[in-house]
């Protein structure tokens, strides 16, 4: 997993003059880029980096700084994203199964937009040497972003709750809601029982034995 720079599939698109200028002025301007990297600092939202025509490197630039073509209205910042950044620690991954598949999702102002999936941000804590003062591996706290190509000409970032996918081989119950989901709160482990022990030997093939099974159930059943 990356620490605070990632690569991403490069996306060739624009970027808003007035990024350019500490929002001064030019916002008005668009110029060609190529977008190749992601910064993540905790308490800020997914920073790209990106080349511009000139062979100029830009750093850190939020995801409302670019659009798919010159012209195209900017959009609040809120309105395309709705979390900063989880950790200094991203990775960043291209799933198959949603390769060019069009998503939906709902604004925080409930309105709905359409477009291309990209890649996919994921955050975790990978030094057990820091403290972990974040929330990205609590399991009632932790989101990822889809990144999008929006059909208005914009980009966004957005967790799996605010999105549906549209695909016609398997999600073919589109407008439904099967289940009322709940955020998960538990974190599922298979280590932390003290029913069972491997055997004490040097076997290749050890046996995972049941120790004091009937007395250790009835000691769990009567700490509940």
């Amino acid at each position: 997993m990356a620490y605070l720079n990632a690569n991403i599939p490069p996306i060739e698109c624009y970027v808003r003059g007035n990024y350019l200028r500490n929002q001064k002025d030019s916002h008005d301007k668009y110029f060609p880029c190529l977008i190749f990297g992601v910064s993540s600092i905790p308490g800020q939202v997914p920073l790209f980096n990106f080349l511009m025509e000139d062979g100029g490197i830009w750093w850190h630039c939020p995801i409302s700084a670019f659009c798919k073509k010159e012209g195209i209205a900017e959009q609040d910042l809120h309105e395309l994203e709705l979390w900063d950044s989880f950790s200094y620690h991203i990775a960043v991954t291209k799933f198959s199964l949603f390769e060019n598949k069009k998503m939906k999702f709902l604004s925080r102002n409930g309105k709905e937009y359409f477009g291309t999936y990209l890649f996919t941000l994921d955050w975790a804590h990978s030094d057990h040497n820091e403290i972990n003062f974040g929330f990205s591996e609590h399991p009632d706290q932790h989101k990822c972003g889809h990144v999008l190509q929006l059909d208005n000409g914009n980009y966004a970032i957005q967790p799996n709750n605010r999105l549906r996918v549209y695909d016609p081989n398997f999600a073919t119950k589109q407008g439904q809601n099967l289940i009322e989901r709940k955020v998960n709160s538990h974190i599922y482990t298979v280590e932390n029982c003290p029913k069972w022990v491997t055997e004490d030997s040097d076997n290749y093939e050890y046996s995972v034995n049941e120790i004091n099974g009937d007395k250790n159930e009835k000691n769990n059943q009567d700490n509940r």
